[in-house]
């Protein structure tokens, strides 16, 4: 489709995900639905980026793994930074995040639970006429997330940065406390506290700090 084509009164989806497979069965259901809906595709975010400043899409429906630019590996980092990026933009489409693992959108829960557009995630497992459901609840504005980003303990902002500066930048608590400007025994209070909201035992032989990394990854607090 030609992108000077596009007809701005229209329905406009953006659909962002780097494997062809995915874009073959998601963009020929959306347009059996939405047959007056103008539909374009990205394949990294370099590209995504520049359709969505230029057209202002209706709904976007990305995957949380993707490249950077054309050709690059993908990545679940790159692809939430996108999305947080997306949430915070003032355009405030309607999204629909359609990955093979969703968990990791519990580190936007307050942003997702605040935002001003429609907001729907599912599994890419599921059948399409979920997506197609989802897909009309984030167009009417809805906020939806499945049972298992809903069915657990709240877990405080600082308790989160505390995991990312341990385990993906591999600080000291002394550095941690230093870098979040508070005490060392905050620090440790806020260890206490993810290791009671983690449902982690402290057996004698295992390392805590293990314990905690892996329940947190299991939940998809860090990535």
């Amino acid at each position: 489709m030609s992108l000077t084509a596009i007809d701005t009164d229209k329905q406009l989806f953006l659909v962002i995900d780097d494997h062809e497979a995915i874009l073959e069965g998601t963009v020929p259901a959306l347009k059996r639905t939405y047959p007056t809906a103008e539909i374009l595709t990205a394949q990294d975010v370099q590209t995504a980026r520049t359709q969505i400043e230029s057209y202002h899409p209706t709904l976007v429906v990305i995957d949380l793994s993707l490249p950077d630019k054309p050709y690059a590996p993908a990545s679940p980092e790159i692809g939430m930074y996108f999305l947080k990026a997306l949430i915070e933009s003032k355009l405030a489409p309607n999204i629909l995040v359609l990955s093979t693992n969703i968990k990791p959108l519990v580190q936007l829960k307050p942003m997702i639970n605040a935002y001003e557009g429609g907001f729907a995630a599912m599994d890419k497992s599921l059948p399409i006429k979920e997506m197609v459901r989802l897909v009309d609840l984030a167009l009417r504005g809805s906020i939806y997330l499945p049972p298992q980003l809903r069915s657990r303990a709240e877990f405080d902002r600082k308790w989160l940065e505390v995991l990312m500066l341990k385990f993906q930048e591999g600080l000291t608590d002394k550095a941690i406390a230093e870098r979040m400007q508070v005490s060392d025994r905050t620090i440790r209070n806020y260890w206490i506290r993810l290791q009671d909201a983690l449902g982690v035992c402290d057996e004698p032989d295992k390392e805590l700090r293990i314990q905690i990394e892996i329940a947190a990854r299991k939940l998809g607090l860090i990535n």
